[in-house]
C-alpha cells in the first residue's frame, strides 16, 4: 500500500507529464518547465524540486484603461528555452537542489539580472 508521500510523488510526476510542461536538459540533467504568469520549473528526473522565476510579467490588457497603475515593463518579452536554461543555471549556482522536494526555490529577474530576493521596482 502506498503512503501519502509516494502518492503525492506519483501525482507530481503524472502532472508534469500531462499538464503542458516542456522538457529541457541542462548540464545533462532533465527538467520540465512551463510559463503561466511565472516560469515554473520542475527539477530532477521525477520533478521533485520546484523552481519559480518571476520576471515581472503581467497581462497588459488589465491596464488598458488604467495606465497610471501599470507595472514597470518586463523583460524578456518572450520566454524561450535559452532563457529557461539561464534560470536553471542561476538557481543551481545558488544551491537549488532539484532532486529535493522540501520547498519551492524562488528566483527573480529584473533589469537583466537574476536574484533570489525581489527588488523594489519604483
Amino acid at each position: 500500500m502506498a503512503n501519502f508521500s509516494q502518492t503525492l510523488y506519483f501525482i507530481t510526476v503524472m502532472a508534469i507529464a500531462k499538464k503542458g510542461f516542456r522538457k529541457i536538459v541542462v548540464n545533462g540533467l532533465p527538467f520540465h518547465w512551463k510559463f503561466n504568469e511565472k516560469i515554473i520549473i520542475a527539477g530532477g528526473e521525477n520533478g521533485n524540486g520546484l523552481l519559480t522565476v518571476d520576471f515581472g510579467w503581467y497581462d497588459i490588457w488589465l491596464y488598458v484603461n488604467d495606465q497610471e497603475n501599470e507595472p514597470p515593463p518586463y523583460e524578456p518579452k518572450r520566454v524561450t528555452p535559452e532563457f529557461v536554461k539561464k534560470c536553471i543555471v542561476f538557481a543551481l549556482s545558488k544551491e537549488w537542489k532539484p532532486d529535493q522536494s522540501s520547498s519551492v526555490f524562488n528566483v527573480f529577474y529584473q533589469n537583466g539580472q537574476f536574484s533570489t530576493e525581489k527588488r523594489n521596482t519604483t
